[in-house]
Order: C-alpha cells, then structure tokens, then sequence
C-alpha cells in the first residue's frame, strides 16, 4: 500500500498514513459530506453530528452508513465501531467526548482535522478535500470536485456587481443575537457574496452582539442560520414579533434569506451558499 504523508499544516497529531482507511467515522456533517462526494463511502461505518438534512444527491450513500448519534457519539459506541480514521467537528476530540487526539491515536484510531474549520479562505476548504482525497485513495475525485467549486466560483465573481448589501447573520438568541462574525468561513461566503457583515468586527466566527447595532445599521438583507432546536420559521417569528429590532424595515418587509448551518460550515457546500444569496441579494442566477 502506498504510504501518505500528510504535512502538519493539515494535520494535527499523527503525520502518517500507512494505509488508506477502511473503518471511518465522521462527526460533522461538512466532513460527512466531504468523504461521501469524494466516493469513501464503503470505507466508512458511522456518522454523528447531523445538523440537517443530507444534501439529496448523497442520500443514498448516506443511507447505507450508520448513525451513530444526532450529536457526539458515546465512547462506548464509537469504539465498538472499531474505527481505525476520525474526522469532523475539533470540539470532540476531548477527554469527556471521544478522547483526546493522544488517547484516539493510542487506541490506534488516526484523526484528521481540518485546517478550514479554523480558517476563513475558502482555499483552505480545498486544501482539505484535496487531503482527505489523497487519505482515502480516492484523489482523483476529490480534484474533480475542487475543480468544479473553483470553476464556479470564478464564475460569481465575474458576475457580481458592483458595491455591498449589509447583512445581518442571525444564528439564536434573545436577550443578545448570536451571530455570524467575521474570522470564519460564514463571513467569507457573505463577503463573496456580495454583501457586508454588519458584524465582522467580531474576532471569532460566531460571537454575541448587540441588538442596538443593528437598530442603527441599514440592514439590507437578515441570513437566518437554519439548524437547532428552533426552526427558522420560529427564529423570524421571534424577529418579527418580539426582538427589539421587530421595527427594522429588513424585518418588516420579509427580507429574510434562509441558510442551513451545513452550507457556512467548511465543506462542498460552501460555493452552492453563495450561488443562493447571490440570487437573493441581486437576482443574478449562477447556473
């Protein structure tokens, strides 16, 4: 078997892959997504952290793999799966979730983190498919794939007018709104959406703000970030009827754009969001 070397840069813990993996296990649904385009589907056996529905035209290979939890699987339930790969959200690989990345490489379970979930370049998106493809032999996809967000992409921003649409990036909150900040992947798809994160000052990719900003922002357009335990038919509802900034005209007059989580988190999906609030934000369709 042909060995892989992956550099630092991509990859924390382990450097070296001996083999491609046959027992994979992702825990977010970006990394899930990734391995099931990439074609690395019979090389997984378990799948966690769904935020929504899986992109339909992956359906059938998602079908055909276990879930193991809506969140992070237990341990007891992961290593039962006796996985020998690991990928997906950073914030399970610590001791009270799946074990630190030492205690999952001892077990001999090798764990892949993606440099995009800490990134706001889309580049590093396709650096990390790219890995993943070169990891699980599947290369020659995973370029394919790259190759087309790249092709449209260049696309957009060859037909992108002019100028920037405010946007407010509502996730939850009531007594403060949580929102989309701008050291993350979410701000880079507004921004190469055409549109300005009223809250890209914030230094992180989510963070708490303030409703009073927004009260004196000309708010073009309010993205609603669709997963949790509320829908994003309740989240407007709260926007419309009891937030202080139910008096907005963004509110008043619907000027809402619905968004999954799955779409702004670092994976195949993210030049799709863009193509969809271009739409929204200009009416130019991206075929």
């Amino acid at each position: 078997m042909k060995k892989i070397i992956v550099g630092p840069i991509f990859c924390l813990g382990a450097l070296a892959f001996a083999e491609a993996p046959k027992r994979a296990i992702s825990v977010a649904q970006f990394t899930t997504e990734i391995l099931l385009d990439i074609g690395a589907e019979n090389q997984m056996v378990g799948t966690a952290f769904l935020d929504s529905e899986i992109l339909p035209e992956l359906k059938d290979k998602f079908d055909k793999i276990p879930i193991l939890s809506r969140t992070n699987p237990s341990k007891e339930l992961f290593y039962s799966k006796n996985p020998d790969f690991v990928t997906g959200w950073r914030s399970a690989f610590v001791p009270q979730k799946l074990g630190s990345i030492e205690e999952l490489e001892k077990n001999g379970i090798q764990v892949y983190l993606m440099k995009s979930e800490k990134s706001d370049k889309l580049e590093d998106v396709f650096e990390d498919i790219l890995q993943l493809g070169k990891i699980f032999g599947q290369e020659k996809r995973s370029q394919e794939v790259v190759k087309k967000m790249e092709s449209d992409l260049a696309q957009i921003k060859s037909q992108l007018p002019k100028g920037k649409k405010k946007i407010l990036a509502y996730d939850s909150g009531e007594k403060l709104p949580f929102v989309v900040g701008g050291k993350g992947i979410g701000n880079t798809i507004i921004e190469l959406s055409g549109g300005e994160n009223i809250f890209k000052g914030i230094n992180s990719s989510f963070g708490n703000a303030s409703w009073e900003k927004i009260l004196v922002e000309d708010v073009d357009t309010i993205l609603i970030i669709d997963y949790g335990d509320k829908t994003s038919q309740q989240k407007i509802k709260f926007l419309k009827e009891k937030s202080p900034i139910k008096e907005i005209d963004a509110v008043k007059e619907n000027r809402f754009v619905i968004i999954e989580l799955a779409d702004i988190s670092p994976g195949i999906r993210n030049v799709n969001a863009i193509k969809k609030l271009v739409k929204s934000l200009y009416n130019i369709e991206i075929n």
